[in-house]
């Protein structure tokens, strides 16, 4: 059994936000990648403050910001820190963070992350501070913080201690952070949401760059709320078995979403719309699964038998919390 305050989240279903970052590796541009999410009207996206910057001199991006505000589209703006990292940039800082917030339109925003390069273990009074900081600086109310631990068996009490001081309306934690394989960091997850649960008001999970849907699929039955990746703009997704593929299989799968076949659009186009199809219906999948207490179900569907059965009970059942290490070692 799911814990009852799993389910009963403050959010429709969990949520995937397709991430736009200029880091990505495909032909298209950061300005490309927006405007196709806002000419579908996707739900919600993720886009870098970095990115918005590194853009401001070309109109395209805030002509699509705007629209976007005018759909209700959810504009979730990460900090840019992964940019920086990646690009080896030395062109942003704060400063330049707090402006992008300031004059464009959006609707959360991730904290200003750059306590990570130094590698040393995180204050979470120095966290939850800069956030409550940087929202009077930027006169909105919409920003969390996110949260990097040098060993995953941290997070618990450090996001506990975190949301204890700012409320925030997410908290955010890199994947690659929780552990080194989906089994070590869905347990990581567990461990996190039943400390969570600990609170008097239930506190959403965000797990940044999780695209991969069976990732996501045993994340959120572990307890997380909300994803972000890259992999929608990257890869082609089988409908059937959940599984992600080089793009130029597209034409292996085409036939599963209304986009794969359209020849009116380019080819990226048509790969990259027949993926979101899918992950709006993987997200609502999941919802169904929680709601429904079908979560098992879903799992052996798109497992491997011999992984549910080492994985799934441990995840389910909260009675078996404490077994959690001893499996991950083994």
């Amino acid at each position: 059994m799911i814990e009852q305050n799993v389910i009963n989240r403050n959010i429709s279903e969990p949520i995937f936000y397709p991430s736009v970052s200029s880091v990505s590796k495909n032909v298209w541009s950061v300005i490309d990648h927006v405007e196709l999410l806002v000419s579908i009207d996707y739900p919600q996206f993720l886009v870098s403050c970095f990115d918005i910057y590194e853009n401001q001199n070309d109109p395209r991006i805030f002509c699509a910001l705007d629209k976007a505000k005018e759909q209700c589209q959810i504009i979730l703006l990460d900090s840019g820190i992964y940019e920086v990292v990646w690009s080896r940039s030395n062109k942003w800082g704060k400063k330049q963070y707090i402006d992008v917030l300031k004059n464009n339109n959006f609707s959360q925003a991730f904290s200003f992350d750059d306590y990570c390069l130094k590698k040393e273990e995180p204050v979470p009074s120095a966290i939850a501070l800069s956030v409550l900081k940087d929202i009077k600086k930027v006169g909105k109310s919409s920003i969390s913080p996110i949260i990097h631990c040098q060993s995953p068996k941290n997070y618990p009490t450090i996001c506990f201690e975190v949301n204890q001081i700012c409320k925030p309306t997410l908290i955010a934690i890199p994947e690659r952070e929780l552990g080194e394989g989906v089994l070590e960091i869905a347990m990581n997850i567990r461990k996190i949401r039943s400390k969570l649960n600990k609170l008097d008001k239930y506190q959403p999970l965000h797990i940044l760059g999780t695209g991969n849907p069976i990732s996501m699929m045993l994340y959120t039955f572990a307890g997380a709320d909300s994803f972000d990746g890259l992999d929608w703009c990257q890869t082609v997704v089988d409908f059937e078995s959940g599984t992600l593929h080089h793009p130029l299989h597209l034409d292996l799968y085409k036939h599963q979403s209304n986009w794969g076949k359209d020849k009116a659009i380019s080819f990226f186009s048509r790969c990259y719309l027949h993926n979101l199809e899918f992950y709006k219906n993987w997200m609502l999948s999941l919802y169904n699964s929680l709601v429904n207490n079908q979560a098992e179900e879903m799992m052996q569907k798109y497992l491997s038998s011999m992984f549910f059965d080492q994985v799934a009970p441990v995840i389910l059942d909260t009675n078996k919390i404490e077994v959690i290490d001893g499996i991950v070692a083994n």
